[in-house]
């Protein structure tokens, strides 16, 4: 993407390796870090990925050597080996994700990664079975897709409780408050999306006429989110999550697919018409990717933001060619 970056490492020290332990950085490289900025994740402070091990290995012992499988401006993820050949997922995450915990909890016993121990940025997942779903063929995908519409049924409800203990807010006030500051800063002069501010009401209460209840929605339910091999799937990476119209999970790339998502839910809510919901909505749903973007580039370091600073745009481009050939509203 252009220019220059600098990684800062910390290595493990032998036989600190086994119990999660890393070596310590020097007084003068942390010091440089630390002043780089208030926003840089506590995993990519020195210090960190230590800190983040030992709380991690209080809970369970290593039968090998941790494992960093990623590390960047929105996750650090460690698998740990266990002694019975299964492993642990040690993950960490911003506080605008860290709601994914309450979500797993709510959703346990269900087809959710199992939470072992979360405590502030951290979550200690058991064993995921299966293999991620990114190769997943067409009927794998529509068994995904109906795990998804499981999940949220299940939640039918129950969402002023999930929105108590913290899961961010979808529904239309509260997204209407996210999307207007984006729109106004990153969308200067687009008088199409300006009067789609202007009658969100009127298009929600058309939307709402369709008859689809608020659920949770996992806000980023793309096939690499599932575990395939496995029956039922199980869905993860839950830290997009929130409160909403059901239909804000679809993505509107894959008409047959998202034809099986609106088929699943008018079976799942009788009387409910998905289908027209979604000739209104699909601009919307677009629009939240614009905000969720908006929102990784507002908590995070200035020097990781070259990764997301390109993601914005694109989805306000399409939300306002998708409302400019609306004839359906």
């Amino acid at each position: 993407m252009g220019g220059d970056v600098r990684y800062v490492g910390e290595a493990a020290d032998g036989a600190g390796a086994a119990n999660g332990r890393l070596a310590p950085v020097d007084a003068a490289t942390r010091e440089a870090v630390e002043r780089e900025s208030a926003l840089r994740l506590p995993w990519a402070r020195p210090g960190g990925p230590a800190a983040d091990l030992a709380w991690a290995t209080a809970h369970i012992a290593l039968a090998a050597p941790a494992q960093q499988v990623r590390s960047w401006n929105l996750s650090s993820i460690w698998r740990l080996p266990q002694a019975d050949g299964r492993a642990a997922w040690l993950k960490c995450v911003p506080g605008f994700l860290a709601h994914e915990a309450v979500v797993l909890d709510h959703l346990a016993g269900r087809q959710v990664p199992v939470v072992l121990a979360a405590e502030g940025h951290r979550m200690l997942l058991g064993e995921l079975p299966g293999v991620d779903g990114y190769g997943a063929d067409a009927e794998e995908q529509r068994a995904i897709v109906d795990a998804h519409v499981e999940l949220a049924a299940s939640t039918i409800g129950a969402t002023h409780g999930l929105l108590d203990a913290g899961v961010p807010d979808w529904r239309p006030g509260s997204f209407l408050r996210r999307a207007t500051p984006v729109v106004r800063t990153r969308a200067k002069g687009d008088d199409v999306l300006a009067h789609f501010l202007d009658t969100w009401a009127l298009r929600w209460a058309a939307i709402d006429e369709c008859g689809l209840p608020d659920v949770l929605i996992h806000g980023d339910p793309h096939p690499g989110n599932a575990r395939i091999g496995v029956d039922p799937p199980i869905i993860f990476d839950w830290g997009n999550s929130g409160i909403g119209h059901p239909l804000l999970d679809l993505g509107g790339s894959e008409p047959a697919l998202d034809e099986y998502w609106l088929d699943r839910w008018a079976a799942t809510v009788p009387g409910s018409d998905p289908h027209r919901a979604w000739t209104l909505l699909r601009p919307l749903a677009v629009l939240r990717r614009a905000v969720v973007f908006q929102r990784f580039l507002d908590g995070i370091e200035p020097s990781e933001r070259v990764y997301h600073a390109g993601d914005v745009d694109p989805y306000l481009v399409l939300a306002s060619t998708l409302l400019d050939a609306d004839d359906n509203w």
